[in-house]
């Protein structure tokens, strides 16, 4: 009744078509017109912020954050090529002229070192302070004894000089009096912004608007080049970078898929037949993004790649197969006969593709999850456009061609089917076996190997160098620190100095193994323990009034005596220049900033770096202090524990999907072994690729797994629906028509993944990598190792049919009655 029902209802659409197919044009064209429109309100977003769900306590701790302090990270300026004193200018004058700028809330270039040279004993430990009036008492000692002739000592045994003291226990101050290289030679401006790198727009505005003043400000000082670095300018290279490569990559997917389908065809209309429904597919998937996430990440970027391959390869089987029955029937029975022989499969090839892909929707990683969203979805209307919209524009092409059209409306009926004639010579059966025993040992040595294949830790390797990163690496070794710390928001001075002595914990804690480098807060800048300094500065000072007067006349005692007089201060009467750094812009909160002593690069370092990090939170934590945190080397490890969480679960239940979708569509157990079987099989194939050619996975090209399991089930499904349709002995000619028509659908895949070989983006370039290796693996397994295998049954079945035997194979092929005439090939 069921298949009753869907004959009728396919009858119906044929005639429909044939009759209206301008009408299905013009809907279709509408549609795709106005998700064009909504299409085109796609932004792309690469920050790996994007990557997380909203929800995760990384990007929650970064929102609070950033609000506070305005942004994350700096845009550095580098001033270079002249001498240190016009450097100085330079950067004096641009610091002001940059801190006019809307999207900048200030300029780190230049501090008031004076301020903590003169201060410098109320920031010295009590301890220290009181090694400090030991010493003077000796020296004075010494002194005195000097004065009256008495040496007691020999020079060697004298305490050190006031000279010595002075140089002994004058504290460096915190910072430089201009940040630049230690040979002055460069200068660095340290540009912080209102806003975060994941922001594109304002991005790319702050680093507009900077260069442009920049170099304004330069044109006076002749001789000096400026370069940009930092995160913000990181951000740019990296998103600039991705969105050529993956403009390239569509580009050229599309010229490889239009040389593949004219070489296939040669029909230069086959272009519009097949190439039309995948730019509609493609034009409501984007559509369908822009209503329901509005934006595209760096793994959902290469949607349009997959989308293209998938969509082809629906067109490609339609139309091949209706070129192959319209040389023996007229239109309309010849675009039935295709329509019916491959919706079948292309419908179950679909729903196992998109089953396959939604899997990824359970995934914890939020841009997994979109990517199975996107792709489920185009998937499904990839098919629908092409079965919608294909069959009209074959007729359509049969309009537009009068000779095929007169010979057509005088084909009164369908001719009976011809008998083919003598097939080609059969290959051996020993060729055969040699051929599934090969694939089968590259299989088992892919198990063997599987175990060594790795995962890619170094993010720099998936970013690429860049100018930006390397000039990063340069200013960090001239300063000496990262810049890009982490930012630990305190409600105030109290709980900065409970988080401190954690950190210190931790830190001791984990000794050897610690990745922690130095922490900053506002409490390392004001005198601690006020009454024991001043206790011990006032002792100073009258030891240093009992010396003689000659002596006191020294003008080495100066600044000791400046120092000496120097009063308690609070944080309101520090140098604004350096209060900023720690106090949020709203006035409500304070920050300290920690340094890390591992690379920012390495995923297992900053997975050690993230796990102390989390310590110190719940530590403060036990203390009564919630702290929050902006860290984006935090949010690095956070991904990559995500991406490792999430690929056995995605691999496995993908695979299940899969199975379980060709299960149900085919309703038998057999069936479904013999048609997954081999793609499972081609998928193990794979990591022995992989170990081969040394690609490793990381956590973007990781998403291209299930994929690959969607992709190269489409081969064998239809395989398989045209070898049951036709029945056994039509292996030959299955395999040179629909098997045909599927090498020319896989080389669509290979070439909408393969045009990202072409990437500058190492991580986008890792993905073509991984890809096309997979659909070479994959192909194996169900072109090559399926038809092998179906011909080896069907052998085996007839030598027991033509043994005598009983009992035959029952491989699920139901074997059709076949009228007088009817096509039936050996």
């Amino acid at each position: 009744m069921a298949d009753s029902l869907r004959r009728r209802g396919s009858e119906a659409f044929i005639r429909g078509t044939l009759a209206r197919p301008w009408r299905v044009l013009l809907a279709f064209t509408v549609l795709a017109l106005g998700g064009a429109l909504l299409a085109g309100r796609l932004d792309f977003r690469g920050s790996f912020v994007e990557l997380l769900p909203n929800e995760t306590r990384e990007v929650q701790d970064l929102n609070r954050v950033a609000e506070k302090a305005g942004g994350d990270g700096y845009l550095v300026v580098r001033a270079r090529g002249a001498e240190p004193e016009k450097l100085r200018e330079l950067s004096n004058a641009l610091s002001r002229k940059l801190e006019t700028l809307p999207e900048v809330r200030y300029v780190e270039n230049h501090f008031d070192v004076d301020f903590f040279e003169e201060r410098g004993l109320l920031l010295m430990p009590t301890e220290k302070l009181v090694e400090l009036r030991a010493d003077v008492d000796a020296r004075l000692r010494y002194e005195k004894q000097q004065a009256i002739a008495v040496d007691l000592l020999d020079e060697a045994d004298a305490p050190p000089d006031f000279d010595a003291i002075v140089k002994k226990y004058s504290p460096d101050a915190p910072m430089r009096e201009y940040l630049g290289s230690a040979d002055g030679a460069e200068v660095y401006l340290m540009v912080k912004p209102g806003g975060t790198a994941g922001d594109i727009v304002f991005a790319q505005k702050l680093v507009d608007d900077v260069r442009r003043v920049s170099d304004e400000v330069a044109q006076g000082f002749p001789g000096v080049t400026l370069d940009y670095a930092g995160a913000f300018q990181a951000r740019i290279e990296e998103d600039q970078v991705m969105r050529k490569d993956l403009s390239r990559a569509a580009i050229l997917s599309a010229i490889m898929a239009v040389g593949i389908i004219l070489l296939a065809t040669r029909r230069l209309w086959a272009l519009a037949v097949v190439g039309l429904p995948v730019i509609f597919g493609v034009s409501l998937t984007f559509a369908f993004a822009e209503l329901a996430i509005g934006h595209l990440n760096i793994v959902t970027g290469f949607l349009v790649a997959i989308l293209i391959g998938l969509g082809l390869e629906y067109g490609i089987h339609l139309a091949m197969r209706y070129w192959e029955e319209r040389r023996e029937h007229p239109a309309a029975e010849a675009l039935a006969e295709a329509v019916r022989g491959t919706f079948a499969g292309a419908l179950t090839s679909a729903l196992t593709n998109a089953a396959a892909f939604f899997v990824l929707v359970f995934a914890q990683f939020e841009a997994f999850k979109q990517f199975g969203l996107l792709a489920g979805v185009g998937v499904l209307l990839a098919v629908l456009v092409a079965y919608g919209l294909g069959p009209a524009l074959l007729v359509l092409a049969e309009r537009l061609r009068p000779g095929r059209k007169l010979a057509a409306v005088h084909a009164p009926e369908a001719p009976a089917r011809q008998v083919l004639p003598t097939p080609h010579k059969r290959w051996p059966t020993s060729v055969i076996a040699g051929l599934l025993v090969a694939v089968l040992g590259f299989a088992a040595y892919s198990v063997y190997v599987l175990p060594r294949v790795g995962f890619e830790t170094n993010m720099r390797k998936l970013r690429g160098e860049s100018p930006s990163v390397v000039l990063d690496d340069h200013i960090s070794e001239q300063l000496g620190t990262h810049l890009n710390p982490a930012i630990l928001l305190v409600d105030d001075l109290k709980q900065a100095q409970v988080v401190q002595d954690v950190i210190i914990e931790v830190k001791t804690r984990h000794g050897a193994e610690s990745t922690f480098k130095q922490y900053a807060s506002l409490n390392e800048l004001l005198p601690q323990d006020v009454p024991a300094h001043q206790e011990q500065l006032a002792a100073l000072r009258a030891t240093l009034e009992k010396l003689p007067e000659e002596a006191q006349k020294d003008p080495r005692l100066e600044n000791v005596k400046k120092m000496l007089e120097a009063q308690p201060y609070g944080a309101e009467q520090l140098p604004v220049e350096v209060r900023r750094r720690f106090e949020a812009q709203d006035g409500k909160g304070m920050f300290l900033l920690l340094f890390p002593s591992v690379s920012n690069h390495d995923t297992r370092e900053l997975s050690a770096w993230a796990a102390q990090l989390d310590e110190v939170i719940a530590g403060a934590k036990a203390r009564g202090v919630e702290l929050a945190v902006l860290d984006s080397n935090r949010i690095a490890a956070r991904i990559f524990s995500m991406v490792r969480a999430d690929g056995p679960f995605i691999l496995w239940a993908a695979a299940s999907v899969v199975f379980l979708t060709i299960l149900l569509s085919l309703r038998s157990f057999k069936r479904a072994c013999l048609v997954a079987g081999p793609l499972f099989l081609g998928m193990l194939c794979l990591a022995g690729g992989m170990y081969l050619f040394d690609i490793q996975l990381n956590f973007i090209n990781a998403v291209v797994l299930p994929n690959l399991l969607a992709i190269a089930v489409d081969n064998s499904v239809h395989l398989f629906h045209r070898y049951e349709e036709e029945g056994p002995g039509s292996l030959g000619h299955v395999v040179r028509n629909t098997g045909f028509a599927a090498v020319v659908a896989t080389l669509s895949n290979a070439a909408g993944y393969g045009a990202l070989l072409i990437s500058h983006h190492a991580g986008l370039r890792s993905i073509g990598q991984i890809a096309l290796l997979g659909v070479m693996c994959t192909f194996l397994g169900t072109t090559v190792f399926f038809p092998a295998m179906l011909a080896l049954l069907e052998r085996w079945k007839d030598r027991k049919r033509d043994g005598g035997m009983i009992r035959s194979l029952d491989i699920g092929v139901k074997e059709p009655a076949t009228e007088p005439g009817e096509r039936k090939s050996a």
